[in-house]
Formats: C-alpha cells, structure tokens, sequence
C-alpha cells in the first residue's frame, strides 16, 4: 500500500515539474542620444545555435542572406517599444509583423543564454592580454574601422515601416535617425502556472502526510 501512494504521489510531482520549454523569451535594452527602445524577442530553442550565426529572414525575398541562412521559425514574437525619437512617428510599440529580420549572432564564441549577455566575456577571442566582450564595441588602436566585430543582435525593418532599424552590430537607429546601443541581453525567468503549482503542492503535501503516519 506504502509503495503505491508513494508511487503516486511521484507521479504527481512529476507531472508537476515543468517541461522544457522549446521557446525562451529575452528582454532587451537600447538606448543613446536621448532615445530609447525596451522589448522582448521569443525565440525558438530547437533552432537557435549558439555558439553561431542566427538569422530570421521574414521578408519573403532572401534580403538579408548576406548575414546568414535565414532559419524560418526561430522568432516566434517580437515586441518593441521606442521613446524619444525625434520623428514621433518613430515611437511607440512595434511588433514582429513591423520587421522583416532579425540577426543574433554568437558565432565567434557561445555565450550563458541563461545570465546577462552584455559584457559576457568572449573566450579566445581578440588579441593577446585582451578580454573580449559580446555585446560591446571593442576598440583597437590604430585600426580602421577602430571598432571590431565581437557579435551582434540586430532588427531589420523595411523601408514601409516606422520600426527602428539595424545600423551597426548591436545598434539600431530610430525613424527620427537616433541610434541606440544595445545595453543589455537576458533571459526571461520560467515561472510554472498555477496549475504546475497546485499539483507541486499536492505532492508535498502527500509526502509530508506520509512521514507523519509512518512517524506515528
């Protein structure tokens, strides 16, 4: 009788314990030149390479195959929201359907996609004595350009749409012609429903039932 109550109380708590989700939200942050843009970006987990070059191509005509091979389904929502634009056209929030590409790119080393990715240190990356971030512009003396390539996360908006839109690796450019540097990159914490809650509940409470009658 003990081994199936505990059997059962188990399969609670297994059926409680949240599944991996196959898509992981990032929230993320622009800002520069008095303008700002905050959104979130879904992406899809089974698709998303890292280390590697990721490319959504949702434009239909291949415009953006110089970054890559567009991955169709990675981004599945897109929400972005801009103030101080000095073309108030250019502010407000933007959705996925406002943009036609979007790059995320950690192909020269992977990054934790579970902490902060701006100012993650790159691994072997750079010169000698040097420490190499993603999401920053490196600067080296006496190059041209003096900013070298560490990564990037862009968003791409056709000509028709209000949308901020990629300039540089992690820069994007307001309507009003602001350019915003990426200022931070992080996942989005899991919290189980209330239901996954419920049945957690239960299954402790099930077992802390048992370890008094078996006390008693």
């Amino acid at each position: 009788m003990k081994r199936i109550l505990i059997s059962g109380l188990m399969a609670i708590l297994l059926a409680a314990t949240p599944a991996v989700a196959s898509v992981k939200s990032f929230t993320f942050n622009f800002a520069g030149n008095g303008a700002t843009a905050k959104g979130t970006i879904d992406f899809e987990m089974t698709l998303l390479t890292n280390p590697g070059r990721n490319l959504f191509d949702s434009s239909g005509a291949d415009i953006y195959s110089a970054y890559g091979t567009n991955i169709p389904g990675l981004v599945t929502a897109l929400s972005v929201t801009v103030l101080g634009s000095s073309n108030v056209s250019g502010n407000g929030t933007f959705h996925l359907n406002d943009f036609d590409g979007v790059l995320f790119d950690t192909s020269l080393a992977g990054v934790n996609l579970n902490q902060q990715l701006v100012g993650q240190s790159l691994a072997n990356v750079g010169p000698a004595g040097e420490t190499w971030q993603w999401g920053t512009l490196q600067t080296i003396t006496g190059s041209d350009p003096v900013r070298s390539y560490t990564g990037d996360f862009q968003l791409f908006s056709p000509l028709t749409s209000n949308a901020p839109a990629g300039s540089n690796p992690f820069e994007i450019t307001t309507l009003g012609g602001e350019p915003m540097l990426l200022t931070s990159f992080e996942a989005v914490a899991a919290v189980p429903e209330p239901a996954t809650w419920l049945l957690i509940s239960l299954g402790l409470g099930g077992l802390a039932l048992l370890r008094r009658r078996r006390k008693g």
